[in-house]
Formats: structure tokens, C-alpha cells, sequence
């Protein structure tokens, strides 16, 4: 098995066969980080603690170490069986060190590379020549994919580390740049090193290669003032001159007399064969790190081109791309596949240089043929230039073909076309490939008039015009963004149009704001994103970038009159300017002929290059053409949402007033249709353009103060029907608040009750209890004569005692008995809601059953079809506690089809919990992984009380199925700080599997009693499991007791999001320490059987032709078989 690749220059990643791992929480990922700066070395647990914990480690931080190592073996050794030793992360004098390749870390590699560099250029015997050494740098070079160390940016530990390494960068980049200027690459010199020294003003040797390579391109004023600005710099910041380099390269500059170096290349030459010398010509394979999935269409294209080429004569492509599309990349990895076959390639780059050489690229791609230059910067005319390498390539092609790569064809010079055209005449019946790549859009006219000429020598296109979701996904991995669900990675594809830059840099952005395995909705854009679309915009007509903007304003697509009148441009310069944005790819044009941003990346870059405050006019400017044009009603939701959109977000305080009733206008649209996401969105404007009238001061008049009550309301309402319950709950208590400021017992009732909406709970909720709120609802409980009323705060104190079972029940029962004498279906729907809940976990298993057809008889009768969806999840979760699978799919499709857009929302989210689990009971826990990911990054949304739970109930149950819950151990200990009765059970388990026995035990023997909410037999279970590992007897026999009604039965199953195994095979352990031998076989006997039926039913489920049962897969199930 091949090493795992470690990455720490750029975001820290792991891969193992091409794949990227997923790495935990930070404290881990900063484990790693801190073992590969050791190199290899053994660190001190002691030491690696205070580093890890930044000096202020907790007392558990040893312990919480401990299970971040196990994991990260894990991590580094998939394959590695359970109780053998480490090979990678191994365990060594007191403390941990990693035992890797030097060429398996980025970092080792480049060091290592480096002193090989070192070792050769101080080999009187074999020192390389210039091409040689640019190669080895280059090679060096490539390690780096952004900063040393840049995951721990902020870590004590890694400062002094990634400036080292950054430094010697730095000094490579230098070594490089001197090997060019020897080559004569001087327009790439110029390139490189202007950014490194802005960067690094202070880099004496940098600023003196920049002014060398600038002088002998003709920039004699640009040199000059390269060495002055340095001057300044030394001076101002250290109070010292230069140094004596380059002082004398400023002198030698003002009398004109630089030394002219002698041109690496015919160094080269002499170094080597005249003809044909192997080491002047590119063959070796470059691993262009493009995979398969990087264009295969494409890559497939060129490839047969090059079949084509080598059958029948030269062939010429044209690689057509935007910016960041990935050429260079797909070209590289041509470059490779050809070398593999037993190509030769050359690459040329056409500088961005003004003053450059003539035909400058060819000058480069002549130097990799092995060509002889005819003067030190390369031959000077075209004519020569293409005598040359013709007569270089006939030489070559008798033994092997050639593949040439002109880059950045858009910014050949005439005298490089020339020879382009020159050269396919010559050599058009010779095995040779000619590759351009070229940016759209910024063709000039004499590419064009090239591309016209050469279309007769088999001469074609290949456009990058986007990655596909596949090569999406890569490029996202590789940039460190692990884990991605399918609809994240949809979001992402469609906002950079899979642009590979794009994709990229905005993964980049995603995975530093933390271990999200969801795409956030409002990721900012990082710079370099903006700077390459505006510097497309800046180089079309002036006003395209005007037209844009009003484009994005708008939001959505427009027709031509109203552009015109909303920018205010005449109508035939308007359609040239859309004309010229359209043939730039960043417009385009529906069905229907009306204008729109071509991608939601562009929008937001055009969006936000907008002055806030002449955004908020153009928003408003919007809005005023828009209502000219309103007949009395809005014609349709769509209208009243762009209405809605502009008012948001063009009010200002003097007309935030009258921006609301179109706001509020869609917020009441949006409740009667059911929407709450969409509703939500709408009230929380409304509560903003509230607060930006100065409706929320206590000085404001009582109706705009009952206005801004209402929006909370609708807030609170619209989030808690979305499933947010944790962002509805501060909203309520804002609308509560403002409720006792204004002195209304009505109000207060209302606030308190909020709206009748479904409301699901999972396993992943931590119910916590609000005293003030539940003191509230009490006393107005007590003050109010109204039936209605009460059902109300009834159900409200029945959700808000979810920690008091009993009183719970009681609260919810009540409620349901006076909203059945009201008469009122909605609230007799949200009264058998509440009751529900308080029926999941009961032994026998039958009060929740009934319930729920209740439930759906009356939501049916009612037409409340959100309701009977919730009631087919209820029935959902009776048939998951029956252990019948069949009836809970049955039940999950039904509660998914009960309305006709799939509301609620949050339904579907809950049911990809369920998916998971499915996986698990097959045994197949790589597949339940990945779902159970999916089912974490759609619940990051929705608010659940605690951000772990997804993630912790999705680790629970695959560690239970791996017989391992080491890894929960650190994220359950600090919630057992928070809430010890609610974890402690599963804490003990875990401390155990940690091998942490004597924590293990404090933890059990303090918690005696398990709560009696609905997860009492789960917590029981996992108690039972403590007691028979730690030999407690007296608990042995009372949780024996305990669960034996839940005998046939799947321990978790129950919440429809987890399962760990039968009960059964916990009551056999029971059975088996107290003494009751012949009980637990039959316990064990039957937990085989319960398995069996529900595997059974599983596969008449759903056929899977490509999964089995046996094999791998059954090894492991270690906690679901019976023992």
C-alpha cells in the first residue's frame, strides 16, 4: 500500500491513493501539523500538549491527545487491523513521532530536493548546467501550494517554522530566477520576481535580478527605479545602504555597461551533444498532478489530435479558455501523457512584458529542443527563428514525434505568429503537434487572422468551457474541502460555472472558515477571484462595467427597454454593450431574449463592486420604475419578490416605512403558501427595515411598535416552521419582550404561543429548558379564561418541559383533550404533536401509533397537509421502534409526498438520517459515512440546539458498528462538562473504549439514574454495556430489569436516525454477569433472529446488485451480530 501524501503548504490535507482523507476537529489537524514540523523526530507528550493547547491545556488534554492520536492513525492507516502496531504514527520515547518518506510531506520533500540542489552545484565533478539547475528548482518549486504551515497560521508553534520555510522559498525562487536569466528567460525573470519583491522588499538578491532581467529587456528607467525603491526601503526601515551587488548593478546600469551573461543555453550546449543531445530535450514524464477527471473529454481530444499528428502530418489546436479554465493545467498534463509515449515537448510562454524579444516564446521552446540560439537573448528575427526550429524538429522527428505548446497565444506578438504560421507550412507533413492555448475573448486580430490561415492544416478548437461535477469535487478536495454533500457541490458548481480557478480559490475560503462538511450560502469572495472578472470587465468598452452593475442590482433577467430606463443608456448603445458583454461570457440571454449575469460569481463580484451607498439608490432607483408599472394588485409572486428585493434593500431611514408594505406584502404570501424558508427571509427584512425606521425605540408610536411585534412573530413562526428552532427561540423572546414593554396581556399570549407550525425534533436536539420562559408561560396559563388560549400555552410549556417527561405528558395530554372541545383542527394538530413526543420511548410501544393516526385524521379532514406529512413521520418512527423497515420506508416516502413541493423542509433533512442507517444495518459503514455527512451538512442549517449533534450521532452510531467509540471520547467530554446527566451514560462507554477505566467507572458510578425522557432505553443500553465492562452487579441487575421490555427491539432504531444493535444482545451480557446462563442464550439466540428479519426486509427494501453481504462487509459489524 503507497504511503498517505501529506500536504502543509496550503490548507493541511491528507491523501491516500489519489483520495483526499477527512481530517477531524482543529485539535487533531493541529497534532498532525505539529509532528510533521519535528521531521520525523519523537516530540514528548508533555511537549506536544502545550503546543497543541497554545500553553494552556486543560487537565483532560492528555486524554483528549490520546484519542486524537488514535484517530489519526485512523486516518493515516485505513487498513490497519485493530491491536496492531502503528507503522506511520508510532508511539516512541515518551511521545509520538511520524515515520514517513521524505517525499510523502510536501514540506520534507521540498527541503530534501534542496539539499540534493546543494550537494549537485557543489560537485566540481557533475555540476549542472543552467537548464539543469532551473529544472531542479522548478521541481522544488512545485511543492509549494500556498503558505508554509497555513492552517496554523495563528499557532505559536508554527511561526518561526513557516518562516523559515518561507524564507527558503524565497532563496529557491532567487536560484530559479538567476538559472533564467542565464537561460535568457528574461521576461519570465521579470514576472516572478516583481511580485516577490513587493513581497520582500529587503531581498537584496531578488531586487538585483529583477533590475538585471528589466535592463536587458530595454526597461532601463523601470530598472533604475527597482534598485532606487530598495534604497529607500533599507534605508527608511534599517537606516543602512545596499549592498555591494547591488550597488555596483546601479552603477554599472547608469554608465550602460552590464555585463551581458553569457546565454545559458549555449553553455548548455557545449555541455552536451551538438545534435540530438538527450539532456538539451525534454523527455522525461512530469506529473502534471491533473486527474482523469480534470476534462476527459478534452484530454481525450487532444490525445486522438495527437494520434492524428503522428499518423499523418502536423496538427494544430487551439486550447480556448477564460481565465483560471485550466489550461496550463490540461496542457501540462498532455505534455505528460505525450512524454509517457515517447513524445518530445517544448513549451514557449508569451510574456506580459512590454519590450520583450520578438517571438520570444519559440526562443524558449528552441532552448527545450536542444536548439543552438544564435546570440545571448535568442535569435532576433523571425525568419531565423523559424529556420531554426524547423531545422531542430526534422532532426528530432526521425526517432521520436514532437509536441509544441505555445502559452498565452493572446499575447503573441506578430513576429511569433508569424513563425507559427511559418512553421505549420514547413513541417505540415511531419509528426509534430502544435498546442496554443488562449485566453476567449481577448483574441487580437492577427491571432484570428492565424487561427483563419492555419485552418487548413487540420487546425481545431478545444474550449474549457467548465469542469463537470466530478472534476469539481477534485479540484474542491484538493484545495481542502474534504467533504462536500451533492447539494453544496451543485451550489458550487453552478457559482463558478466549474471554472478550476474559481472552484479552487473559493473551496480555499470555505474550508478556512472551518470543518464544515456544507457550503456556506454567503461565502465571501476571495480578491484574486475579483481581480481576474474585473480585469475582463476593464477590458471591454467603457460602460460594459456600468451596464453590468445594473445587471446585478436587478437580479435577475431583464429586458432591453427596462435596462434602458433603469441605467438610463440610449437603447443602440445599450445592445453594443450588452453585445460586447455577452461575447465575453458574462452575460448571456433566456428563452424569452431577456438579459442576465451569466453565473451567480460574476453577479456577486459585479454586485459588490458597487459603492454601498450608490448600490442602495440603483436598489431604490429599481424599485421607483418598478412601481410605475404596478396595476393595483401584483400580478404575481415573482414581481412582488423583485419588489420586495429593491425596497430591502434600497430604504434608507427617511423610507424604510414605505418599504415595508412591500416586504410584509411577501412575507404574508409566503406564510399562507406554506414556504417558511422563503417566509423567514421576507419577516427578517421586515424586522431590519423596522429597525432602520426607528420602530424598535421606546420612543416610536405604539401601531409601528405592534407592526414590528407582528414581524418578530412572523419571524419567530417562519424559523421554527423551517425547522430552526434554535434561531426561532431569541426571536420569540425579542417579540416577548416587546409584548411586556407595551404592557398587552394579549400580545403576551400570542408572543408566547407563537404560530401553529409542525415541529420536528431529533435525536441530534439537546432540549434545553428557558426558567424565565417556562415562568412566563405559567403565569399566563394562570391569568387566562380561554380555552384556546390555554391549549396554547399548554402545548408551549409541553415543548418547553421536554426535560420533565411526566410533567410534559401531562401539559401536551391536556392540551390535546380542551383543543378537541375547541374545535380548532390547527391547534388540535399542534396539541397531538406535542403528545407525540412524549409517547416515543414508552416500553410497550403502542401510545405513539395511535397518536399519529389520530394526527392524520384530523390534518386530513382539516386540509392541513403539512400535518399529515408529520404524521407519517410519527408513524415512521413506530414502525422503526417495531423493527420493521418496510413499513418506516413506506411511511418516510408517504410523509415525503404528503405536499406537493416536499414541505416541510426539514422532513426531507431528517430522512437523510435514516439513509444512513439503512447502510449500517447492511454493514456497509463507508456508505453510511458519507450519508451520514450528507445528513450533517443539511442539518448545519436548521438550527439544532446543539451544532455537534448531527455530526456526534452520526459518530456514535458508526463507532458503535466499528466497536470503537474512542473517537467521540474528546467532543462528548466537553458536553458531559456542560450537560454530565444528559451524556454521561454514552461518556462512560466511550472512556472505556479510550481505555480510560478508572474515568470510565467515576463517570458511571456518578450517575446512577438514567433520565427519564424518551431516550431512556437508548441510555439504558449504554449503561448496561458500562455495567457489564466495569463488572458493576447491583446496576447489572437493574438494567436487566429496565430493558427486558424492550426485548426485540434495535437499541436507537426508534429515532429513525441511529441503531446500536439489538437489545437483545445487551440484555445476553446482563444475563450472562448475573449469573443467568441459559437466559442468555436465548437473549442471544434471539437478537440473531431480530438481525436476520430486519437484514431480511432490507434487501426486499431496496435490490443492490452492486453490494453483497459477505466478505468484507461482514467483518464490520462487531456490535450489530448477536453474541
Amino acid at each position: 500500500m503507497t504511503e498517505p501524501q501529506v500536504q502543509v503548504f496550503g490548507p493541511l490535507q491528507v491523501s491516500l491513493g489519489g483520495r483526499t482523507a477527512r481530517i477531524g476537529a482543529a485539535r487533531q489537524r493541529a497534532v498532525l501539523g505539529r509532528l510533521v514540523l519535528a521531521g520525523g523526530q519523537a516530540i514528548g507528550t508533555d511537549r506536544l500538549v502545550e503546543d497543541v493547547w497554545e500553553g494552556d491545556p486543560p487537565s483532560h488534554a492528555p486524554a483528549v491527545l490520546q484519542v486524537q492520536i488514535h484517530n489519526l492513525r485512523r486516518v493515516l492507516e485505513p487498513a490497519r487491523r485493530p491491536r496492531t502496531a502503528a507503522r506511520i504514527l508510532v508511539s516512541e520515547g515518551g511521545g509520538y513521532a511520524l515515520r514517513l518518506a521524505p517525499g510523502s510531506v510536501d514540506a520534507w520533500r521540498f527541503e530534501e530536493q534542496m539539499r540534493q540542489y546543494e550537494q549537485r552545484v557543489h560537485d566540481p565533478a557533475d555540476r549542472p548546467g543552467p537548464l539543469e539547475r532551473y529544472r531542479l528548482l522548478d521541481a522544488a518549486l512545485d511543492c509549494w501550494h500556498g503558505a508554509a504551515f497555513e492552517s496554523f497560521s495563528g499557532a505559536s508553534w508554527a511561526v518561526a517554522e513557516a518562516a523559515r520555510l518561507t524564507d527558503l522559498r524565497i532563496t529557491a525562487t532567487e536560484l530559479r530566477a538567476e538559472a533564467a536569466l542565464e537561460l535568457g528567460r528574461l521576461g519570465e525573470v521579470v514576472t516572478v520576481l516583481r511580485q516577490q519583491v513587493e513581497e520582500n522588499p529587503g531581498r537584496e538578491e531578488s531586487v538585483r535580478l529583477l533590475a538585471a532581467a528589466q535592463y536587458r529587456l530595454g526597461q532601463q528607467v523601470e530598472a533604475l527605479a527597482t534598485v532606487r525603491r530598495a534604497r529607500e526601503f533599507l534605508r527608511t526601515e534599517f537606516g543602512i545602504d545596499p549592498g555591494p551587488r547591488l550597488r555596483d548593478l546601479e552603477s554599472a546600469i547608469l554608465k550602460q555597461r552590464v555585463p551581458t551573461e553569457h546565454s545559458a543555453t549555449a553553455r548548455a550546449m557545449a555541455e552536451t551533444p551538438p545534435r540530438g543531445g538527450a539532456r538539451a530535450v525534454r523527455t522525461e514524464v512530469v506529473d502534471s498532478g491533473a486527474e482523469p477527471t480534470f476534462y476527459p473529454g478534452q484530454r481525450r481530444a487532444l490525445l486522438a489530435t495527437a494520434g492524428e499528428a503522428r499518423r499523418s502530418g502536423l496538427r494544430m489546436t487551439w486550447l480556448v479558455g477564460a481565465a483560471g479554465s485550466g489550461k496550463t493545467t490540461l496542457v501540462t498534463a498532455m505534455a505528460a501523457d505525450l512524454a509517457a509515449q515517447g513524445w518530445i515537448t517544448a513549451v514557449g510562454r508569451c510574456p506580459d512584458v512590454d519590450g520583450a524579444p520578438a517571438a520570444w516564446a519559440w526562443a524558449e521552446i528552441l532552448v527545450e529542443l536542444g536548439g543552438e540560439p544564435s546570440g545571448p537573448a535568442g535569435p532576433a528575427d523571425p525568419f531565423t527563428i523559424v529556420r531554426a526550429v524547423t531545422a531542430r524538429c526534422r532532426e528530432l522527428v526521425p526517432s521520436r514525434p514532437v509536441a509544441i505548446v505555445v502559452e498565452d497565444a493572446q499575447r503573441a506578438d506578430e513576429a511569433t505568429l508569424q513563425v507559427l504560421r511559418q512553421l505549420a507550412n514547413w513541417l505540415q507533413r511531419e509528426p509534430i503537434l502544435v498546442i496554443a492555448t488562449v485566453r476567449d475573448f481577448e483574441l487580437s486580430p492577427g491571432l484570428r487572422a492565424a487561427e483563419a490561415a492555419l485552418a487548413d492544416r487540420a487546425a481545431e478548437r478545444v474550449e474549457l468551457t467548465g469542469l463537470d461535477l466530478a472534476g469539481t469535487r477534485k479540484v474542491a478536495q484538493d484545495a481542502g474541502l474534504a467533504t462536500l454533500d451533492p447539494e453544496s457541490l451543485q451550489t458550487l458548481h453552478e457559482r463558478t460555472g466549474g471554472n478550476p480557478f474559481f472552484v479552487r480559490e473559493l473551496s480555499k475560503r470555505i474550508a478556512a472558515l472551518g470543518d464544515s462538511p456544507g457550503l456556506p450560502r454567503n461565502t465571501g469572495l476571495p480578491g484574486n477571484i475579483r481581480a481576474v472578472v474585473i480585469d475582463r470587465i476593464e477590458q471591454l468598452p467603457e460602460g460594459v462595467l456600468a451596464v453590468l452593475q445594473y445587471l446585478a442590482v436587478w437580479g435577475r433577467e431583464i429586458d432591453v427597454d427596462t435596462l434602458a430606463q433603469l441605467s438610463g443608456v440610449a437603447e443602440d448603445e445599450l445592445v453594443d454593450l450588452i453585445d460586447a458583454a455577452a461575447a465575453a461570457g458574462l452575460s448571456g440571454f433566456d428563452h424569452r431574449g431577456r438579459i442576465a449575469l451569466d453565473r451567480a460569481l460574476v453577479q456577486d463580484v459585479v454586485y459588490q463592486s458597487i459603492a454601498p451607498l450608490r448600490r442602495g439608490r440603483m436598489h431604490w432607483s429599481a424599485l421607483e420604475l418598478l412601481e410605475a408599472r404596478l396595476d393595483a394588485r401584483y400580478a404575481e409572486l415573482a414581481d412582488a419578490e423583485l419588489l420586495a428585493r429593491h425596497a430591502a434593500h434600497g430604504a434608507t431611514p427617511a423610507t424604510a416605512a414605505q418599504a415595508l408594505r412591500h416586504v410584509v406584502a411577501v412575507a404574508d404570501r409566503y406564510d399562507r403558501a406554506g414556504n417558511a424558508a422563503g417566509a423567514a427571509a421576507q419577516w427578517r427584512s421586515a424586522v431590519e427595515l423596522h429597525e432602520l425606521a426607528g420602530h424598535a425605540r421606546r420612543g416610536a408610536r405604539k401601531q409601528d411598535r405592534l407592526a414590528l411585534f407582528e414581524a418578530l412573530r412572523g419571524l419567530a413562526g417562519a424559523l421554527a416552521g423551517d425547522g430552526q428552532l434554535a434561531r426561532a427561540r431569541p426571536v420569540r423572546g425579542r417579540a416577548l419582550a416587546l409584548a411586556e414593554e407595551l404592557d398587552d396581556q394579549r400580545l403576551v399570549v400570542r408572543a408566547l404561543t407563537g404560530r401553529t407550525v409542525p415541529v420536528l425534533r431529533g435525536a441530534w436536539e439537546c432540549a434545553t429548558s428557558d426558567t424565565r420562559l417556562r415562568s412566563t408561560l405559567e403565569s399566563a396559563l394562570a391569568r387566562t379564561d380561554s380555552s384556546v388560549e390555554r391549549a396554547a400555552l399548554l402545548v408551549a410549556l409541553s415543548t418547553e418541559a421536554a426535560d420533565e417527561p411526566a410533567q410534559a405528558a401531562e401539559r401536551a395530554a391536556e392540551a390535546a383533550r380542551l383543543a378537541h372541545d375547541c374545535g380548532d383542527p390547527e391547534l388540535r394538530c399542534a396539541a397531538l404533536n406535542a403528545l407525540a413526543y412524549t409517547r416515543i420511548g414508552e416500553p410497550d410501544g403502542s401510545g405513539l401509533p395511535m397518536v399519529a393516526e389520530e394526527l392524520f385524521d384530523v390534518a386530513r379532514g382539516a386540509g392541513l397537509p403539512d400535518y399529515q406529512a408529520l404524521a407519517h413521520y410519527f408513524r415512521f418512527l413506530a414502525a422503526c421502534r417495531a423493527c420493521d423497515p418496510r413499513a418506516a420506508s413506506r411511511h418516510a416516502a408517504a410523509a415525503l409526498g404528503a405536499t406537493p413541493d416536499g414541505r416541510p423542509r426539514p422532513l426531507a433533512d431528517v430522512l437523510l438520517a435514516f439513509a444512513a442507517v439503512v447502510e449500517v444495518l447492511r454493514g456497509d459503514l463507508p456508505a453510511a459515512e458519507r450519508k451520514y455527512r450528507d445528513f450533517a451538512a443539511r442539518m448545519a442549517e436548521t438550527g439544532a440546539a446543539h451544532p455537534q449533534g448531527p455530526r456526534l450521532v452520526g459518530a456514535l452510531t458508526l463507532g458503535w458498528a466499528r466497536g470503537d467509540l474512542s473517537g467521540v471520547a474528546a467532543p462528548l467530554a466537553g458536553l458531559y462538562t456542560a450537560e454530565p446527566d444528559r451524556v454521561a451514560q454514552i461518556y462512560a462507554v466511550a472512556l472505556l473504549h479510550a481505555g480510560d477505566r478508572a474515568r470510565a467507572r467515576e463517570v458511571f458510578r456518578a450517575h446512577p439514574a438514567v433520565r427519564g425522557d424518551r431516550y431512556r432505553p437508548l441510555m439504558s443500553a449504554f449503561r448496561g454495556t458500562a455495567a457489564v465492562a466495569l463488572g458493576e452487579l447491583d446496576a447489572s441487575r437493574e438494567l436487566f430489569d429496565t430493558l427486558l421490555p424492550f426485548s426485540g427491539a434495535l437499541i436507537g432504531f426508534d429515532t429513525g436516525a441511529a441503531v446500536f444493535g439489538p437489545f437483545d444482545t445487551v440484555l445476553a451480557d446482563l444475563a450472562d454477569v448475573t449469573g443467568q446462563a441459559a437466559t442468555a442464550r436465548s437473549l442471544r439466540a434471539r437478537a440473531a433472529t431480530v438481525l436476520r428479519r430486519v437484514r431480511g426486509a432490507l434487501d426486499e427494501l431496496v435490490p443492490r446488485p452492486d453490494a453483497g453481504y459477505g466478505g468484507a462487509a461482514e467483518i464490520t459489524r462487531p456490535q450489530l451480530a448477536a453474541r
